[in-house]
């Protein structure tokens, strides 16, 4: 995080992933490379002759014209070839992290109006209340707390006033004591002073001590923002997000924290607030504000809204609503649509086209779908790929056809895998709400069947991509991986306890 910067983005000039998840690689050309492995009187830190004869130094300097010099002129070519087609004038605002102007902010006046609402106070020196900025992936959650902030740090600081952004995504730390360590790194880099605790070796206490100290040493009031928040889960029953969002809430009424304080929780799962403890949900006591889905009417104006990204007359004209349809078929995703937008200005620019037409739009869109899944499950957390895959692994080592995998199997197989792996276990009902979610991704579905008289009502889920492709994607996470070496043991598992539901 920079300080008067919220939403830094990192790594901006590397090639950029696709934003549904962050897991996909980008697709990129490949320049070949010579190789420039030196031997004998060719290597330059050998001390030879200082003053060879003319004809061996006109030899070398042609031997030297030949090789890597017409190597190295040959890669500046390449890239100046690259910069005379591009189609692009500012690529930037076609990356979905980038802080944009609120004039390019589209269909989210009512939040957009809440959010300034809630954080003109801070200009005011009065208190901040808490937010909880709820809905689907892509639909401005993060682009308006990010605008909105900028503005605040902006305005602050023509008035002496120090406004503090603390960001947080929540899906890396794995526990609530590696969270409140990111934060005190966030500040310290912000502020340009050291963290100041080990990573280890002293209790969380200590950190958020470490936190409230450097917050009120340098900021008048201050807001965190804690993206995916209920990825948060840590190793206990409780999660770990009930603590994290107590402890920042609380902070201000106890005088941890001198200023102000606004803790903004970002989050697309719906039943987010009911699985907070009741200490945490008392002292959090959010304004909730709801994102819903964008229409494919309000991705076309974000797109028109951006098209000055790209060069003047480059764009044909069936380009835009192209990528708003694709957009809108997935939950009215826009920072899928404006990854498609930019995807499809690289596929013309690999084409050498100075125009970008409805053929590089289908061919973004062919890629997207390509990855679309494996993308998503590489970047869930670590007890989702363990639930999602004990699922997929009933079905991939089956000896009978299944149309169907009772949740009851999966939840036996996930006890298997996760003993086997020593990993945390988590409660059966934990387990089945980690794959249901999944069908928001459209990976599977769900459904409760009767099995007969006397035989009650049982959970099926059905995968709707294949199993073998989730079980590899999934063990080629070293935390699960291991079990690769168990695959017989697990397959005679899964016969045993298909076996022992259906028989």
């Amino acid at each position: 995080m920079e300080r008067n910067s919220p939403g830094n983005r990192e790594g901006e000039n590397s090639p950029e992933p696709m934003a549904t998840d962050g897991s996909s690689q980008e697709p990129h050309q490949e320049v070949e490379v010579p190789d420039f492995g030196r031997s004998g009187d060719d290597d330059p830190s050998r001390d030879s002759d200082p003053s060879p004869p003319e004809e061996d130094q006109y030899n070398r300097s042609e031997q030297e014209s030949d090789g890597s010099e017409n190597a190295s002129i040959s890669i500046r070519e390449r890239f100046q070839e690259t910069s005379s087609t591009s189609v692009f004038v500012e690529k930037d605002l076609v990356r979905p992290s980038t802080i944009i102007n609120e004039d390019r902010i589209v269909g989210r006046d009512r939040q957009l109006e809440r959010v300034i609402d809630n954080l003109r106070p801070a200009l005011e020196g009065g208190g901040l209340p808490n937010m909880l900025l709820n809905g689907p992936s892509g639909t401005g959650k993060s682009l308006i707390i990010n605008a909105v902030c900028k503005q605040v740090v902006d305005l602050s600081q023509s008035q002496g006033v120090t406004f503090g952004v603390v960001s947080l995504n929540c899906e890396a730390p794995k526990s609530l004591d590696r969270a409140v360590y990111r934060l005190v790194g966030e500040v310290a880099e912000d502020v340009g002073t050291e963290v100041g605790v080990p990573e280890s070796g002293v209790s969380t206490d200590r950190k958020f001590e470490r936190l409230f100290d450097l917050i009120n040493d340098n900021y008048d009031a201050v807001i965190f923002i804690l993206d995916e928040i209920d990825l948060l889960k840590g190793p206990y029953e409780d999660p770990a997000y009930s603590s994290l969002l107590y402890q920042l809430s609380r902070a201000e009424n106890l005088g941890n924290i001198e200023g102000s304080v606004s803790v903004t929780a970002l989050t697309n799962y719906t039943h987010f607030m009911q699985d907070l403890n009741s200490r945490a949900e008392s002292s959090f006591n959010p304004d909730d504000i709801f994102f819903d889905d964008y229409d494919a009417n309000q991705l076309r104006a974000i797109l028109r809204n951006r098209e000055d990204a790209f060069k003047e007359g480059t764009l044909t004209d069936d380009v835009i609503p192209l990528v708003a349809a694709f957009g809108s078929q997935t939950h009215g995703d826009a920072r899928k649509a404006i990854d498609l937008f930019r995807w499809a200005g690289e596929f013309a620019e690999r084409r050498e086209s100075e125009i970008v037409e409805e053929a590089d739009v289908r061919s973004a869109q062919e890629k997207y779908d390509e990855n679309r899944t494996l993308r998503h499950i590489s970047g869930l957390a670590a007890q989702k790929k363990l639930a999602l895959y004990a699922t997929a692994a009933v079905e991939n080592f089956a000896q009978r056809d299944l149309n169907r995998i009772p949740a009851g199997v999966g939840w036996e197989i996930y006890q298997f895998v996760a003993d086997r792996i020593d990993a945390d276990q988590y409660s059966r009902e934990t387990y089945v709400n980690n794959v249901t979610e999944q069908e928001t991704y459209g990976i599977l579905s769900s459904e409760r069947r009767g099995r007969g008289r006397g035989r009650g009502v049982h959970m099926f889920f059905t995968l709707e991509e294949s199993a073998e492709s989730i079980v590899q994607t999934i063990e080629s996470d070293t935390r699960i991986g291991d079990i690769e070496s168990d695959h017989e043991m697990l397959r005679s598992v899964v016969q045993t306890k298909l076996k022992s539901f259906y028989d």
